[in-house]
C-alpha cells in the first residue's frame, strides 16, 4: 500500500523530521495563525520534534498550499532569528564596504541593523567592528547625517565593546589552561574559574559569543571532573535564552542537546542521553562527527550496538576526511566497541589492527586509553590472547596507565583486561586474578562515563573465562 505522504506531502514531511523541539517551541510561541488547519498543521510539526521515532501522520485532506505556507513560515521565522545567519550578512556587509559595492538595500539593512543593535546581542563585538569600517566608509563621501549615526554608536557603547573584546580575550587564556588540564589529566581546582564563567554565562549585558564561550568552557570542565550538577541551573537559563530567540542557530542548538547528552549520561539516564544525541546530530556541520562519536558511545552504553554501527556507519566517509584525530580516533574506536558487541569481533580486531598500523603515533598523543580498550576488548572477544599480551607490551600500556590512576575519570580497563589475557595465557593461576581484579575493583567507582565500565569488565570477565568465572566470586549483574 502506497504511502499517502509519499508526493503530496513528502517534502512537508521531511521538513517536520528536521525541526528540533527547541525550534518548535519557539515557533509555536511566536505563531498568530488564525486558520485553524495552520494551527493544526503546526501543532504536527510540534508533535513530530518532541516524537522523532514516531511518524507522525498529516492530515492529507488539508490543502496542500496550507502546508507550504506554514512551511515557509516556519523557514522565515527561523532564518530571521538565526544568529550565524545574520552574521553571514554581517560579513558580506564588510566585504562590500571595503570594496566599494555596498547596494542600496544593503545600505539600508546595515545601518539599520547597526542602529539597533545592543551590547548584549549575539553579534554585537562583529557589528561594532563592521561600525568602525562603515564610518570611514559614509564619512568620505559626506554622508554627514548618517556618519553621525554611525559614530554616535560607537561613542555610545565603546566601553561595552572593549569589555567584550577583553573577556574575549581572557577566556582564551583560560581555554589554554583548561585544554592543557585536560590533555595531562590533571586534577585541578577549578573553583576559580568556575566562579568566573559563570558570572559571564549569566551577565545579560555581556553579548551572547562571549556567554557562549563561558558556556562551553564550563561544560568542558564539568566533562573533566564529572561535576554535572555544576550545569543543572544553566541548562534551564539556555534553554530559555534560545527559546527566546537570543541565542538560537541550528549550530547552537545542536551543541546544546549535545551537551545535554553529556549531562544525562552523568546521571545515568542513558535513555533520555540517546534521545538528545539523535537530536544533535540532525545538522552535518563541522562538530557533526563529534556529536556522532557521543551518540554512539551512549547506544553502547544502553546496550544498543547495532543503532551504534548505523550512525557509526553513515559517519564513515566524515571520519575518513576530518583532520581532527581525536573525533577520528573516537569514531574508530567506537565502531571496534559495536562490532565486537554485534557478535563480530575478528572484524573488529582487523579493523583496529589497520587504524592503529595508519595512525601509531596519533592514537598516542591523542586517545590512546579509549583506542586500546576497545582494540583489547576485541581481541579477549576473539580469543587472541596472545595478540593482547604482545600489544600491550609493544606500546607500554600499563606503564601510561599507571601515570592516570590518580585521575577522577580513571578507568582500570586496561590492566584489567590485561590479566584476563594472562590468566588465559597461564602465566596466573585463579587465586591470583581474583586477588588483582578486586584490587582494581576498588579503583574509582565512580566512572559511569567511561566507554566501559566495572559493570562491562564483569560482564567481558564472564564471556572470556566462562566455566572459570564462578571461582572468582565476583556477582555479573
Amino acid at each position: 500500500m502506497s504511502d499517502p505522504l509519499k508526493g503530496k506531502l513528502a517534502r512537508f514531511s521531511d521538513f517536520a523530521a528536521h525541526i528540533l523541539p527547541l525550534e518548535a517551541h519557539f515557533l509555536l510561541q511566536s505563531q498568530r495563525f488564525e486558520d485553524e488547519e495552520k494551527i493544526a498543521i503546526l501543532h504536527s510539526i510540534i508533535d513530530q520534534a518532541g516524537n522523532p521515532e514516531k511518524k507522525i501522520q498529516f492530515d492529507t485532506s488539508i490543502d496542500k498550499r496550507k502546508y507550504s505556507y506554514v512551511k515557509s513560515w516556519c523557514e522565515k521565522i527561523l532564518t530571521n532569528l538565526d544568529v550565524d545567519y545574520n552574521l553571514e550578512k554581517i560579513l558580506q556587509w564588510e566585504h562590500f564596504i571595503r570594496t566599494d559595492s555596498l547596494s542600496v538595500a544593503d545600505d539600508r539593512e546595515c545601518r539599520r541593523v547597526i542602529s539597533q543593535t545592543e551590547p548584549s546581542d549575539f553579534n554585537f563585538i562583529k557589528i561594532y567592528d563592521v561600525a568602525r569600517v562603515y564610518r570611514h566608509y559614509l564619512q568620505i563621501r559626506l554622508r554627514h547625517k548618517d556618519y553621525v549615526l554611525i559614530h554616535n554608536f560607537l561613542n555610545r557603547h565603546r566601553t561595552d565593546y572593549e569589555f567584550s573584546r577583553l573577556v574575549n580575550d581572557k577566556l582564551h587564556e583560560a581555554t589554554s589552561e583548561i585544554i592543557s588540564d585536560y590533555a595531562y589529566k590533571k586534577n585541578m581546582d577549578y573553583d576559580d574559574s568556575i566562579r568566573w564563567l559563570s558570572s559571564l554565562f549569566y551577565n545579560e549585558n555581556l553579548d551572547g559569543y562571549n556567554r557562549i564561550l563561558a558556556w562551553i568552557r564550563l561544560v568542558f570542565i564539568a566533562h573533566n571532573t564529572r561535576r554535572y550538577e555544576l550545569l543543572t541551573d544553566m541548562f534551564i537559563l539556555f534553554e530559555k535564552l534560545v527559546t527566546s530567540g537570543r541565542l538560537y542557530s541550528r549550530r547552537i542548538v545542536t551543541n546544546f542537546y549535545s551537551q545535554y547528552l553529556l549531562y544525562y549520561a552523568s546521571m545515568q539516564q542513558f535513555d533520555k542521553a540517546v534521545t538528545c544525541g539523535y537530536y544533535s546530530i540532525k545538522e552535518k556541520n563541522n562538530d557533526h562527527l563529534y556529536y556522532v562519536n557521543n551518540l554512539a558511545a551512549m547506544l553502547l552504553r544502553s546496550k544498543r550496538p547495532d543503532e551504534a554501527l548505523i550512525i557509526l556507519k553513515d559517519a564513515a566517509t566524515r571520519a575518513k576526511v576530518t583532520p581532527n584525530m581525536h573525533n577520528k580516533i573516537g569514531h574508530t574506536a567506537y565502531n571496534v566497541f559495536a562490532l565486537t558487541d554485534t557478535g563480530k569481533s575478528a572484524l573488529a580486531e582487523n579493523q583496529a589492527f589497520v587504524f592503529l598500523t595508519a595512525y601509531k603515533k596519533e592514537i598516542i598523543e591523542h586517545r590512546w586509553h579509549l583506542f586500546f580498550t576497545a582494540y583489547l576488548k576485541a581481541m579477549l572477544t576473539n580469543k587472541n590472547y596472545t595478540g593482547a599480551l604482545k600489544t600491550a607490551s609493544n606500546f607500554r600500556l600499563l606503564h601510561r596507565d599507571d601515570q592516570n590512576k590518580t585521575s577522577i575519570i580513571y578507568s582500570p580497563s586496561i590492566p584489567w583486561m590485561i590479566l584476563l589475557a594472562s590468566f588465559k595465557n597461564g602465566d596466573l593461576t585463579i587465586a591470583d586474578l581474583k586477588s588483582r581484579l578486586n584490587e582494581l575493583m576498588h579503583i574509582n567507582r565512580e566512572y559511569v562515563n567511561s566507554a566501559i565500565t566495572h559493570q562491562d569488565l564483569l560482564t567481558l570477565t564472564k564471556i572470556v573465562l566462562n566455566k572459570d568465572f564462578q571461582k572468582l566470586g565476583m556477582v555479573d549483574t
